[in-house]
């Protein structure tokens, strides 16, 4: 009896542990399904080919550190340079960006051999990436390199597949180096390194210049090895000295190298805490940050960290190709700006600081209020922080990096982000300030540079209503300025200043008096350069491009002449109705005037719901998407932007786009059944595009919340506690959405 028990027993204990692992690997298996460990589909590569500029490495959603491999002799902005050979991995960069460099500071470099430190370099192999993470496999010294990252730190495992001497090169003095030709590259102000002991050095990097010609910056940096070496050198200029421990600051690049007699197989990690504030701070850094010498562990956080910010967003699809784009888009928009709360060396603030607005120009679009969606709490401390910078540096940066304001491309867009905030009702922003900051631009000259910050030409736009040829992108400024006034004029509106409001919606018409009666390919109305005495150009055409001393900046006529967020409806009438815009936007996309990977065409898509026809703008957005964008390599239609072309991409495929700085989204072209987006509030807002498919891509018939929706828009403070957006998808147009255009100021007054 007692056997036969025994075996009862023995059997029930196996169910229960069978029931019992199953129930523990229950979520696990559901999430599985569900699409999450979002993280696989994003492909970190996408963009690094074509001119995407992308950042490949390790960090963390707007994370102070991005450490990555810098390769060739003339590097792209982000370091990474496919097929060139890896000169090292150094700690901070950009992503997306184009003009002169930034950053690239304080490289780490393992080899083998006896040659010198000076000329260490290697071809790259089993090359992969993820979010948090890095590696790839020197070729020429046989070591795999990994890095991972906390927000301020850097975890460094080096494993050397080969016997013999080995090497850890740190360049106190390394910076990326292009642009210098055209007058945006940086240049050493100083660097210093101190050895403390044989595994632990300190040190700094300070450099100025870089496409925002800003002031110097400085790179503080403290570096823990767990192996300590058999002995070490430093070096100033190139000139090697074994056993020295510290190089002062001459002005004069310094490093140092750490040697090791190392097996096959074995294993030496570093842990690298940065700072812009001090050595002691980055010590801090690294010391708090990575408390442990397990590398996987540091490396899993980091993937949980991303987990969690793309698990905002779930969506249905059977082509993964698209899963990769989407996420990995979303990956891409939320790299920058960097986030240097308690990181800021110029002044002490409670308030949040974020640095590498790089630049708004391009962000504030389509990044921004992608994060009002998500993250409305980052977006809240990324406004205050500039609010934050007008109280202490006199203006809110258009673009800002290595703590110093520059370049304006065009408008002050930062007025955008703090109306877009407004609107969409974000809380925790001292709005009165922030009027105060978007009039400080719009009345006071900067005086000096008048590329660095505030309003260029600002005499003649407020006396002429224009800024006239006397100033450089002259058209670019008066279109922008035309909308930055308008966002001042709804913050006033609400802030309860009738006064301000009415004033800034009388300049918010300035567009018009650059409106010029010219005829191109059958279109008639341009946007035309104006000299201060009235006069119209001459020697100009609608496709004349241009860049910083130009009228347009990175753009034609015929892009910018559709710039009018603020009063599409008053640019229909201007152009001769609803079927003259219809046929100039048809000109305009036909004859491939439309540049996709210029920001002020992003919202020129959605410019037909307008004018009626919705089914037009779903379209050209499928059109563009599946032209332009692609899970390769070359995905992305040149420059990310920090971030904006990819942003751009995430909201069409969602099948929304915002009207930035205003409450609205405008209904475009999803490519998903359902995408859920998951509220900061714990609510959902869904959107169901029911019988989606490549040729059934139009809508045909939308309810919102349980109500019938008829126009191709609705607010953003609808749908901010949750709800639900189902779209009746077709193979053909039935005129739906071709009621209601979406609001415009002239229809509004």
């Amino acid at each position: 009896m007692r056997k036969k028990d025994n075996k009862h027993i023995n059997k029930l204990t196996s169910l229960i542990t069978f029931w019992g692992l199953l129930f523990i690997m229950f979520p696990a298996l559901v999430m599985g399904q569900n699409g999450k460990h979002l993280v696989r589909y994003v492909n970190p590569f996408i963009g690094t080919e074509g001119g995407g500029h992308i950042f490949v490495g390790a960090t963390l959603p707007f994370g102070m550190v991005k450490v990555g491999p810098d390769m060739g002799d003339n590097n792209t902005n982000s370091g990474y340079k496919v097929g060139a050979k890896i000169n090292g991995f150094s700690h901070i960069h950009v992503s997306g960006t184009g003009g002169g460099d930034k950053y690239g500071n304080i490289m780490f470099m393992p080899f083998m051999g006896k040659g010198s430190p000076f000329q260490v370099s290697s071809h790259g192999n089993d090359e992969s990436a993820s979010p948090g993470y890095y590696t790839v496999s020197l070729s020429d010294y046989h070591i795999k390199v990994e890095l991972t990252a906390t927000h301020h730190a850097v975890f460094h495992r080096y494993t050397f597949n080969q016997s013999g001497e080995g090497h850890i090169l740190v360049d106190a003095g390394h910076f990326l180096q292009s642009g210098v030709s055209h007058g945006e590259g940086q240049q050493l102000v100083g660097s210093e390194v101190h050895v403390l002991s044989n595994h632990v050095i300190e040190g700094y990097n300070r450099v100025r210049g870089g496409w925002n010609e800003g002031g110097a910056y400085t790179v503080y940096f403290y570096a823990d090895f767990d192996t300590p070496a058999n002995h070490f050198a430093t070096w100033k200029s190139k000139q090697l000295t074994v056993g020295k421990r510290n190089q002062v600051d001459s002005g004069e690049k310094t490093g140092a190298v750490f040697s090791y007699r190392v097996k096959k197989g074995q294993v030496i990690k570093v842990k690298v805490g940065i700072s812009f504030i001090s050595m002691a701070k980055a010590r801090q850094n690294a010391q708090t940050e990575i408390k442990t010498w397990n590398f996987n562990r540091i490396k899993q956080k980091a993937s949980d960290v991303w987990e969690k910010e793309l698990d905002k967003v779930s969506i249905k699809t059977n082509n993964n190709a698209w899963k990769d784009m989407f996420y990995t888009a979303l990956y891409h928009a939320m790299l920058m700006p960097t986030d240097r709360t308690g990181e800021n060396p110029k002044w002490h603030s409670d308030e949040p600081y974020y640095d590498d607005y790089y630049a708004i120009w391009d962000t504030f679009r389509s990044s921004n209020p992608l994060l009002t969606l998500l993250s409305p709490n980052r977006e809240r401390d990324i406004v205050r922080s500039l609010i934050d910078i007008y109280k202490h540096d006199r203006y809110m940066p258009d673009a800002r990096s290595g703590n110093d304001n520059g370049r304006t491309q065009g408008g002050s867009n930062a007025e955008v982000l703090i109306a877009d905030a407004y609107v969409k009702g974000l809380k925790g922003i001292n709005y009165q300030e922030g009027l105060k900051a978007m009039l400080k631009d719009a009345n006071k000259p900067a005086g000096g540079d008048q590329r660095k910050q505030g309003r260029g030409g600002l005499h003649d736009y407020k006396t002429l209503g224009y800024v006239s040829t006397n100033y450089e992108r002259a058209g670019t400024r008066t279109l922008e300025y035309s909308y930055d006034d308008f966002c001042i004029s709804e913050v006033a509106k609400g802030l309860g200043d009738d006064s301000l409001y009415h004033a800034f919606q009388e300049r918010a018409n300035s567009w018009k008096n650059l409106w010029h009666e010219v005829s191109n390919d059958g279109v008639t109305g341009f946007v035309w350069p104006r000299h201060a005495n009235g006069t119209w150009k001459k020697d100009f055409t609608t496709h004349t491009a241009g860049s910083w001393p130009n009228f347009f900046y990175e753009s034609t006529s015929w892009e910018y002449s559709l710039y009018v967020p603020q009063d599409v409806a008053g640019l229909i009438r201007k152009a001769g109705g609803d079927q003259a815009f219809i046929n100039r936007l048809n000109i305009f996309f036909n004859k491939d005037y439309y540049n996709v990977g210029n920001e002020p065409g992003f919202l020129t898509p959605c410019l037909y719901i307008w004018a009626g026809r919705q089914d037009l703008t779903t379209k050209r957005v499928w059109e563009i998407i599946h032209r332009h964008y692609h899970d390769t390599r070359a995905g992305l239609p040149g420059n990310d932007d920090s971030g904006a072309m990819s942003s751009w991409l995430a909201f069409h495929m969602m099948g929304l786009f915002p009207l930035a700085g205003q409450n609205v989204y405008l209904i475009t072209a999803p490519h998903f059944t359902q995408t859920t987006v998951h509220l900061q509030n714990g609510h959902t807002f869904i959107i169901k595009a029911e019988g989606l498919s490549k040729n059934d891509k139009y809508v045909q018939s939308a309810t919102l919340n349980g109500k019938k929706l008829n126009r191709a828009w609705f607010h953003h403070t609808t749908i901010k506690n949750g709800g639900t957006l189902i779209l009746k998808m077709g193979n053909k147009s039935d005129g739906w959405g071709s009621k209601n255009p979406p609001p415009s100021m002239s229809m509004n007054n």
